[in-house]
C-alpha cells in the first residue's frame, strides 16, 4: 500500500472512529451516574440490606449463589442504559427512562422467581433511585456551573434536552475526579464487568409494562448484551488513559498521591475473553482510535464535545451531596420494599418529576413513538395498565402549548390512535 492509500485509509479511520465518539458523547441521553457509580452504590449497600433482602426472599441461598447473584444486581443497576450502546436500541432505554419507570421496576421486583431475578431487580431499583435523584440535585444544576452561557440562556438548572454535549462532559468529568479520588478501584471495576442479565425476568417485565417485546425493539438481545459489556470494558479504560495523559496535574491537585496505575483502568484482552467470553461485536481498536482522536482533535467545533475538564468545587459538591442523598434514597426503598410497602411513581428520570405531558420534550417524544407502534398492530393485546396509563397521559390529545412544529398534524394523528385504543378489546393480563 502507498504512502497515499494509507493517508487516506488513516483520515478515513479518524473519521469513522469521529463519528462513533459523537455518536457515543452526544446522541444517547444522559445517565445521572456512570457505570462505576451505580455499581458502588450497589456495593454501598450490598453487606448490610440488599444481600440480607436476598436470603430473606430465598432463605436456600448458598454464599456461591449469592456471589452469582451480585453480578445479577451489577447487571440490573445499568439495566436502563443498556440500549443507548452500540447495537442497543435507543428506543428501548428511552421507554425505561420516561415511560411507566416506576411500573417497570415495580414488575421486576415482584415476579422475580429465583435469588438472580430478585438481586436484578433491586439492582433496576438503584438506578431508579439514582437518575431520579442525580439528574435534578447534581449534573442539571452543574452544568450551569461550568458552563456560564447555558447558565445566561438557561438559568440555574440545565436539562439533558436542553445541552446533550454539556451533560455528557460534566458526568466524565466528575467520574474522572472519582477515580482519581480512589472511589472505583480497580478490582471493583473488574468485578462490575461481569455483570448479568436475567433475561426471562426483563422480557416479562418489558412485555408487561409496555406492551411490545423485546426482541421487537433489539436486532439482537444477546449481542446487544456482550457488546455493553466489551464496551465498558474498553472504552471507559481507554478514556482514563486520556484524561491522565492530559490533565495529570489538575488529577493530582485533587488527589496528590494518585499514580498512574492505580488510576487507569487495565484488563487485558485474553484475560476478559477468557473471563467472560468472545460473543461481543469486536470494535477492532476502537477505543484506542478514539483515545488517539481525543488527544489531537482540536476542541473546537463539534470536537468540542470530545473535551474534558475537571469540575468546579462547587459542581463537585453538588455530585458527592447527590451522591450521599441517592445511597439514603435507595435504602429507604429497598426498606419499603422489604415491608410491602414500595410506591414507585412513574417520573421522567431527566427532571425527577412525574411524568406528564407537556413536562419533557423527550418523554412526550417517547410516548409518541410507543403509541404509534401499539397503533400499528391494531392494539392488539395491549395490557389493561398500559391502556389506562396512555388514556391518562394524552387526555384529549389536544396541541401542546408553545410553537411546536406540526403540532396540529400530531395531535391530530395522535386523536386517531386514541380513538382506535379506547375502541380495541384489550388484554386483561398486565401492570
Amino acid at each position: 500500500m502507498g504512502s497515499r492509500a494509507r493517508s487516506a485509509l488513516v483520515a478515513n479511520m479518524v473519521v469513522i472512529a469521529l463519528a462513533a465518539a459523537m455518536a457515543l458523547c452526544v446522541a444517547r441521553p444522559a445517565a445521572a451516574y456512570s457505570v462505576l457509580a451505580h455499581e458502588a452504590n450497589i456495593d454501598a449497600l450490598w453487606d448490610n440490606t440488599i444481600s440480607k433482602m436476598l436470603l430473606a426472599r430465598f432463605p436456600g441461598a448458598t454464599p456461591e449463589e449469592l456471589l452469582d447473584a451480585r453480578a445479577y444486581a451489577y447487571g440490573g443497576c445499568v439495566i436502563q442504559d443498556l440500549g443507548y450502546y452500540p447495537f442497543g436500541s435507543h428506543f428501548f432505554s428511552n421507554l425505561l427512562h420516561y415511560v411507566r419507570t416506576g411500573d417497570f421496576v415495580k414488575a421486576l421486583i415482584d415476579e422475580a422467581q429465583d435469588v438472580n431475578e430478585y438481586a436484578f431487580a433491586l439492582g433496576a431499583l438503584g438506578h431508579y433511585a439514582a437518575d431520579n435523584n442525580g439528574h435534578p440535585m447534581a449534573v442539571n444544576r452543574a452544568v450551569p456551573l461550568m458552563y456560564p452561557k447555558l447558565k445566561a440562556k438557561f438559568g440555574n438548572a440545565v436539562t439533558y434536552a436542553q445541552s446533550p454535549k454539556s451533560h455528557v462532559l460534566v458526568e466524565f468529568s466528575f467520574d474522572v475526579v472519582q477515580v482519581a479520588a480512589g472511589a472505583y478501584a480497580p478490582a471493583a471495576y473488574h468485578s462490575y464487568i461481569g455483570f448479568q442479565v436475567a433475561k426471562p425476568a426483563l422480557e416479562r417485565a418489558f412485555r408487561e409494562t409496555y406492551g411490545i417485546e423485546m426482541k421487537d425493539v433489539f436486532f439482537s438481545e444477546d449481542l446487544a448484551i456482550a457488546t455493553y459489556r466489551h464496551a465498558i470494558a474498553t472504552t471507559i479504560p481507554e478514556m482514563t488513559k486520556v484524561a491522565w495523559s492530559k490533565k495529570r496535574g489538575e488529577i493530582l491537585n485533587v488527589a496528590p498521591t494518585m499514580q498512574r496505575k492505580t488510576f487507569v483502568f487495565n484488563l487485558h484482552r485474553q484475560d476478559y475473553d477468557k473471563e467472560f467470553g468472545a460473543d461481543y461485536a469486536k470494535p477492532h481498536g476502537f477505543a484506542r482510535v478514539l483515545g488517539a482522536v481525543y488527544r489531537i482533535v482540536p476542541k473546537i467545533g463539534p470536537f468540542r464535545s470530545l473535551g474534558f475538564s475537571v469540575p468546579t468545587a462547587a459542581a463537585e459538591r453538588l455530585f458527592l451531596a447527590s451522591f450521599t442523598e441517592t445511597r439514603e434514597r435507595f435504602r429507604e426503598s429497598l426498606d419499603a420494599s422489604r415491608a410491602g410497602r414500595l410506591q414507585l411513581p412513574n417520573t421522567d428520570f431527566d427532571t425527577g418529576q412525574l411524568t406528564v405531558r407537556g413536562e419533557y420534550s423527550l418523554a412526550d417524544a417517547t410516548y409518541d413513538d410507543l403509541l404509534g407502534k401499539l397503533a400499528a398492530r391494531d392494539f392488539a393485546g395491549v395490557p389493561v395498565a398500559l391502556r389506562g396509563n396512555l388514556i391518562a397521559y394524552y387526555g384529549a390529545g389536544n396541541p401542546l402549548p408553545g410553537n411546536v412544529p406540526d403540532e396540529e398534524k400530531r395531535s391530530a394523528r395522535i386523536r386517531l390512535q386514541l380513538a382506535s385504543l379506547t375502541a380495541t378489546q384489550t388484554s386483561a393480563i398486565g401492570r
